[in-house]
């Protein structure tokens, strides 16, 4: 069955709360979810398998980034631990990479807890790199974040030329 990545929608989030507080110790609350369908500025997406009719059946994953002139940040990214380590997480970035390289591309920031050391690899696969820490971010167990920042440019546009035939 073929994944699908598709825009949050509010009849998901019985699932993504499922999925946050299987995959985090401090989970965010409904509420918080819900606040980010109403931003323009909040892209909230899913990942799951295609259903016929249209739609996903069964949601992976998801992931919420902010999208500014210059500016995109990675506030929340989770994949259901059984479908952990086939590209998910990975294909859900991407998904944000390339819409704000085609929005004019900048400056890309996340926070990853100290003790995550997958999610730490993955984002270095992709090419962020650490540029700092914040102590005690996480408050519940007053963990420290790793910051890391990747570079995105400008996509390029490319025109097809007519061939004249």
């Amino acid at each position: 069955m073929t994944d699908l990545i598709i825009s949050m929608e509010e009849k998901y989030i019985d699932r993504v709360l499922c999925i946050e507080r299987t995959c985090f110790r401090d989970p965010w609350p409904a509420s918080a979810f819900l606040s980010e369908l109403r931003h323009p500025w909040s892209h909230f997406r899913l990942v799951g398998s295609q259903r016929k009719q249209g739609g996903i059946e069964q949601v992976k994953g998801f992931v919420i980034f902010w999208m500014l002139p210059g500016d995109l940040h990675l506030l929340n990214l989770a994949v259901v631990p059984d479908h952990r380590r086939h590209g998910i997480g990975t294909m859900l970035i991407r998904s944000g990479l390339d819409d704000f390289a085609k929005n004019g591309g900048g400056l890309v920031s996340l926070e990853v807890r100290a003790s995550n050391l997958a999610a730490k690899k993955m984002y270095l696969t992709q090419g962020f790199k650490v540029v700092g820490c914040r102590p005690g971010y996480y408050r519940k167990e007053k963990e420290d974040a790793i910051v890391m920042t990747k570079k995105i440019a400008r996509a390029r546009k490319i025109r097809i030329a007519d061939s004249g035939n």
